[in-house]
């Protein structure tokens, strides 16, 4: 199963430089891996260009089977671990900057005090970067929007809004509820955070036939919250992120109201490792508490 391991290695990285370095091999064991690899399978998986490390078109058939053939080897090295007593294994997650800040700590620490031997390893992204982390294989199990898991196994969370942000001295910073209308007329410019291809705040916006002033695109909610609190412009950002913010802001829910389902999702067809599917259910038994 190593050789699959190292197959993967270089897909992730697009490189034999890369995944030697990660693994801790020499670059010529690593293409000697693969050309066994190759020579086993009678067929080239790989073509090197100066644009770097492509599929060929029998790589990109034969490396779905590859992954699916080492997430069964990895469960069955897992399944073995716990009937020995020794639950161990790691948990791949794709979640998004609020999520990995408010949610993720104290999820991970609970489970830990049942499974201290797991370990974790984040990857974070705006949801259609974890989506298509999904669907790679690069991680196990990814917290997404519901209009992002459609086609996976998802398990429902909680309902997240996005509240409008504004300076203190902002016309609009003496209202609980605004329009996002008024929040157009009365703005210069949105700090829009990136959500991908599919924005609902975009989508809220076109809703109502309103072309908002976006100006700027941040991708750190704290970078957008400073530059509220800087006078630079307005935005909306999530619920979870204000509430835990210290900057010296106004937020105000939007009429329409902007919300999102999230869910944490996985492959249908992927078989989760021992560990991934008892963090899967502890995350599904803490929703009632998640903040």
């Amino acid at each position: 199963m190593n050789r699959f391991v190292v197959f993967q290695k270089i897909i992730e990285t697009g490189s034999f430089t890369k995944a030697a370095h990660e693994l801790g091999y020499t670059q010529s064991a690593i293409s000697q891996t693969v050309a066994g690899l190759e020579a086993e399978f009678n067929v080239q998986l790989l073509k090197r260009s100066r644009r770097g490390i492509s599929l060929t078109p029998a790589g990109v058939k034969l490396y779905p089977e590859f992954q699916r053939l080492l997430r069964q080897y990895t469960e069955a090295q897992h399944l073995a671990q716990q009937i020995n007593g020794l639950e161990t294994g790691t948990v791949r997650i794709g979640a998004s900057n609020s999520i990995s800040r408010y949610w993720l700590p104290g999820l991970i620490k609970g489970f830990e005090q049942q499974h201290p031997h797991v370990h974790f390893t984040l990857f974070q992204g705006d949801y259609d970067e974890i989506r298509a982390d999904v669907d790679s294989g690069k991680v196990d199990l990814g917290f997404l929007k519901q209009t992002r898991a459609k086609g996976l196994t998802t398990v429902p969370l909680k309902r997240e809004r996005l509240l409008a942000v504004m300076p203190t001295d902002h016309p609009l910073a003496d209202q609980a509820v605004v329009s996002l209308a008024a929040l157009k007329a009365q703005s210069h410019n949105l700090i829009l955070i990136p959500e991908g291809t599919h924005s609902d705040v975009r989508a809220a916006f076109a809703s109502l036939k309103i072309n908002p002033n976006i100006k700027d695109q941040i991708q750190d909610d704290y970078t957008v919250l400073a530059m509220v609190a800087a006078g630079l412009g307005v935005s909306l950002v999530s619920e979870l992120m204000v509430g835990n913010s210290d900057f010296h802001i106004h937020a105000a829910a939007t009429e329409p109201e902007i919300a999102q389902a999230i869910e944490l999702a996985y492959q249908n067809h992927a078989s989760l490792s021992v560990a991934s599917q008892h963090f899967l259910n502890y995350v599904a038994s803490q929703r009632d508490q998640l903040p």
